[in-house]
């Protein structure tokens, strides 16, 4: 690993750990973070690499990266309105630092976190049968007015889940 790629792995965890700061702490991911981080990435990644390829650290794999995390949350913040517009913006600003191929990691590792703090969480609020029962509902019938719901704020995850991939990266960790 060259000094660039270090350093956008630096900011990529910067970027992350604000967005989790402030997601916890105000259910907010701002975009005063998120389309600097997007741009930056951008930047940084055609002017340190070149244009590149999908698979290379270029430009064109920031722009891959972003896409991906874009659609992939997008898909989410759509389909299950459980994901926010920032945790959209963040995880496009997670692509567009770590290129393509870091960025697939990323997403894949913030899937298994948000997973597992979203399973512990309804099981702490003793919540999962009934949330069970109500993502039944919501999929197969008409969800009831009213029912109770529980948040995550995703920052959180997403945080995790990118240190989990750069310690796979690096190899500190073992990869899938």
């Amino acid at each position: 690993m060259g000094f660039a790629e270090i350093a956008l792995d630096g900011l990529l965890l910067l970027v992350c750990a604000a967005g989790a700061f402030t997601d916890l702490r105000r259910h907010v991911i701002p975009d005063w973070l998120t389309f600097p981080a997007i741009g930056l990435g951008l930047l940084l990644r055609g002017l340190f690499f070149g244009l590149g390829g999908v698979f290379d650290a270029g430009l064109v794999s920031a722009l891959f990266g972003g896409v991906v995390g874009f659609l992939v949350f997008g898909l989410f913040a759509i389909w299950g309105k459980g994901m926010g517009g920032g945790d959209v913006k963040l995880m496009t600003a997670v692509g567009a630092l770590a290129g393509f191929l870091h960025g697939l990691t990323c997403v894949m590792c913030t899937a298994l976190v948000g997973a597992v703090l979203a399973l512990g969480l309804l099981l702490a609020k003793r919540k999962l049968l009934s949330t069970a029962k109500g993502l039944w509902r919501r999929v197969f019938t008409t969800p009831r007015e009213g029912e109770d719901r529980i948040t995550l704020p995703y920052g959180l995850p997403i945080a995790l889940g990118v240190v989990w991939a750069t310690l796979i990266k690096y190899g500190i960790l073992a990869g899938f």
